[in-house]
C-alpha cells in the first residue's frame, strides 16, 4: 500500500509541480496524514525531509501532522523543534498542536510537563477545549491518578471549559475502578450539569424545562431525550441521559453544581496546591 501511495504521489507531482504549488503542498499533506494515521512514522519523516530538500513549502497542516507523528514515535525533542520551525514560518499553533505534544510527555507520566504545555498554549492566545483537557484526563485515568483527574477537572471549571461525554466517561470510570461509587455518581451529576451550561441561571432555566423528563416514569422518556440529538444539542441530550441514569439509580439530584460537596472539595484542593506551588 505504501509503495502504491508513493507511486501516485510521484505521478501527481509531475502534473502539479509546474502549475500549482498550492496543489503540491496539499498533496504532500494528504500523503503525510495517511502515513501518520497508518503509523508509518519513518516513511512520513522521510517524505517530510524530501519536502524540505526540494524546497516544497510546508503549511500549518504539515507541521501539525508531523508533530502528531512525533507523538507516535514519542520524541518530544523533535516535536519541539517542529513547533519552533512552525513559528519561524509564521504559522500559529493550534489546540491540536499542543494536544499532540501533550501525548508525548504524558506517555512518560510527565503531568507537570503537560500542564506547562497547557499554560504555554494559553499564553499564545489558544483557547483550550475539552479535547486538550481530555488528553490529560485519559492519561491520568490509565495510571489511576485520581489526584491529577480532580485537579484537571477543577482547572477546566475555572477556565469555563465545558466537559463533554468523554470527560464524564473518564472521570466516572476512574472513580468506579477505585470502588468510589457515590463519588462517581456525584461527579457524573456535576459534570453532566456543566455539559448543559456553566451558568447557574441557565441551569435553573433548564431545570424547569427538563427536570420532569429526567424523573419521568414514562417508558418513552429516553426516546424524548434522544430526540434532542436531532436539534444539534448532542451534549445536552447526553447530559440528560446521564442525569436520568443517576435518578433511576436512586440518587437525589440537585441542579446547583456549586452546592455539591464534591465540587467544594475539588475547589479547596486546587487552592491548596496553588498555594503550595
Amino acid at each position: 500500500m505504501i509503495e502504491m501511495l508513493f507511486q501516485y504521489l510521484h505521478v501527481a507531482e509531475k502534473q502539479f509541480c509546474v502549475r500549482n504549488m498550492y496543489s503540491v503542498m496539499s498533496l504532500y499533506d494528504t500523503v503525510l496524514n495517511t502515513l501518520v494515521d497508518a503509523k508509518e512514522s519513518h516513511a512520513a519523516i522521510e517524505l517530510f525531509r524530501n519536502m524540505k530538500l526540494h524546497d516544497v513549502p510546508a503549511s500549518a497542516a504539515t507541521y501539525n501532522i508531523m508533530i502528531d507523528c512525533c507523538s507516535v514515535i514519542r520524541c518530544f525533542k523533535s516535536g519541539s523543534a517542529l513547533l519552533s520551525m512552525m513559528l519561524r514560518d509564521g504559522f500559529c499553533p493550534e489546540a491540536c498542536t499542543y494536544t499532540a505534544l501533550m501525548k508525548i510527555v504524558l506517555a512518560d507520566e510527565d503531568f507537570d510537563g503537560a500542564y506547562d504545555l497547557l499554560d504555554q498554549s494559553m499564553s499564545q492566545g489558544i483557547e483550550p477545549d475539552a479535547v486538550l483537557f481530555n488528553t490529560i484526563l485519559k492519561a491520568a485515568h490509565c495510571k489511576g491518578r485520581i489526584d491529577i483527574i480532580e485537579l484537571c477537572i477543577e482547572r477546566m471549571h475555572r477556565e469555563k471549559i465545558q466537559p463533554d461525554p468523554e470527560t464524564c466517561s473518564c472521570v466516572l470510570s476512574s472513580y468506579l475502578n477505585r470502588g468510589f461509587l457515590s463519588t462517581a455518581i456525584e461527579a457524573l451529576r456535576v459534570l453532566s450539569l456543566r455539559m448543559i451550561s456553566e451558568d447557574e441561571s441557565v441551569l435553573q432555566e433548564c431545570k424547569s424545562e427538563f427536570e420532569g423528563l429526567v424523573h419521568s416514569e414514562d417508558s418513552d422518556a429516553e426516546v424524548h431525550i434522544i430526540e434532542i440529538f436531532k436539534d444539534s444539542r448532542e451534549h445536552i441530550a447526553a447530559a440528560l441521559l446521564n442525569l436520568r441514569w443517576c435518578a433511576i439509580a436512586g440518587y437525589e439530584l440537585s441542579w446547583s453544581p456549586e452546592e455539591s460537596p464534591w465540587t467544594k472539595r475539588l475547589s479547596s484542593q486546587s487552592l491548596f496546591f496553588r498555594r503550595k506551588g
